[in-house]
């Protein structure tokens, strides 16, 4: 959002023309088409120049801070707009460009008093309203900030980032239907923009609304293909949608991009189990397992491994999982499993109790524990979501291995889940 924003600003205030001084300097100074170092360079030579008018000084001075700014050196842009604005005080322009780069300096608060001094200025100017707003979301005043978004989009509703600005603070609201139809609209304005395509996208697979989430991703992806995180999410919406190979090679290629990302690893080897390729979710995982210090990553490696047959390697897996975190319900379900595989009953009954005694409303985690004969909760688990045929499938597993039915539980088909590895293993 601040880039965008930044931008917005910059705009007004080079298109100012600084010709006037009949230099050259002065026009490569004001030339947005130039690289910033080159234009402060420019800009700085131009204010060298003698016998400038009051005008030309102030545009220049301007001009140079507005490049620093873009070029990331927002202490000297400040001081450019301070010198600007005592020539020009009434100047909104000014006091709007000075209040971006206090933005960009990390100084959101610094930033408000400057767009009150625009607002004054120009009350019927949206921008001020709009920055403002930016301010205030960074300083996590949402509801003062969606009063500025209104103010803004009344004095220009043909702003799509206005609208943008407003869903991104419904969305961080937990407002997530209302965010959704912030960027509707600025997508009917602009369905060029992918910012507000990608972030609706998000908010539909938060909604449980894959099949909806995911064309929106194809479309961003055909403009921005080295993105990782939208490869993860468009993987994560086929997933969600059992198209568990295709939600693979999303994943592949989010991998490829941040190699180091463990979130993306994860989410791979579950894809890569729920294709009915254990092996390779193995070998995706197996990489990083000396140094993880992750008690979730640790459990889900060694359910693999008892999945592929690795019995010492899950059991030490699952063991060093619960060293780091012995409350972890689902390092307990494994250990569980992985007891109850070496034929010995009465710890497997344990650890199932335990995981029962840390996640008493995970249905899964019950069903596990039932299976090891483990006493139940006294609380009833909760249902299962069923929103997606992921989702449906792990609680039709979950129903049958609670049922003691194994072989409805293995033909549910959620072979990423403990359920599946469960039944698999209990056979």
């Amino acid at each position: 959002m601040m880039d965008r924003f930044a931008f917005s600003v910059l705009l007004i205030l080079t298109a100012t023309p600084v010709s006037a001084a009949s230099d050259s300097e002065a026009r490569l100074c004001s030339d947005a088409r130039l690289e910033p170092p080159l234009r402060v360079e420019a800009c700085t030579r131009a204010l060298a120049l003698r016998d400038l008018t009051r005008q030309q000084h102030l545009l220049l001075l301007g001009a140079r801070a507005s490049a620093l700014d873009e070029l990331g050196d927002h202490g000297r842009a400040i001081a450019d707009f301070d010198s600007a604005i005592v020539l020009s005080p009434n100047d909104a322009v000014l006091h709007l460009n000075r209040g971006a780069a206090k933005i960009h300096d990390g100084r959101p608060a610094d930033a408000i008093a400057d767009y009150d001094a625009a607002i004054r200025i120009r009350p019927d100017w949206h921008l001020p309203y709009f920055n403002r707003a930016v301010a205030l979301t960074d300083l996590g005043q949402r509801a003062a900030a969606l009063k500025d978004y209104k103010r803004a989009i009344r004095l220009n509703p043909d702003d799509a980032w206005i609208y943008v600005g407003q869903g991104d603070v419904l969305a961080a609201s937990g407002d997530r239907a209302r965010a959704i139809e912030s960027y509707d609209k600025a997508l009917a304005l602009r369905p060029e923009l992918d910012d507000p395509r990608a972030k609706r996208a998000g908010l539909l697979l938060r909604l449980d609304r894959p099949a909806e989430a995911l064309p929106e991703y194809d479309r961003v992806l055909a403009t921005n293909p080295s993105n990782g995180r939208l490869w993860r999410s468009r993987g994560e919406a086929k997933f969600q949608l059992a198209h568990y190979a295709d939600a693979a090679a999303d994943l592949e290629r989010a991998l490829e991009l941040a190699p180091r990302d463990g979130d993306v690893r994860r989410a791979l080897a579950r894809a890569y189990l729920g294709a009915g390729e254990p092996e390779a979710a193995w070998r995706t995982l197996s990489p990083d397992l000396d140094a993880s210090d992750d008690a979730a990553d640790l459990a889900l490696a060694a359910m693999v491994a008892m999945l592929t047959d690795r019995l010492s390697a899950a059991d030490a897996l699952v063991r060093r999982a619960l060293e780091l975190k012995p409350g972890e319900a689902a390092a307990q379900a494994v250990l569980s499993l992985a007891l109850r595989r070496q034929g010995d009953a009465d710890d497997a009954r344990d650890a199932a109790e335990l995981a029962v005694a840390f996640a008493p409303d995970d249905a899964e985690i019950a069903a596990i524990a039932s299976l090891a004969g483990a006493d139940p909760s006294d609380r009833a688990p909760l249902a299962l979501p069923t929103s997606t045929p992921a989702e449906a499938a792990r609680a039709t597993c979950v129903a049958a291995l609670s049922a003691g039915d194994l072989a409805a539980a293995l033909a549910a088909g959620a072979m990423w889940s403990l359920c599946h590895a469960a039944a698999a293993t209990a056979r």
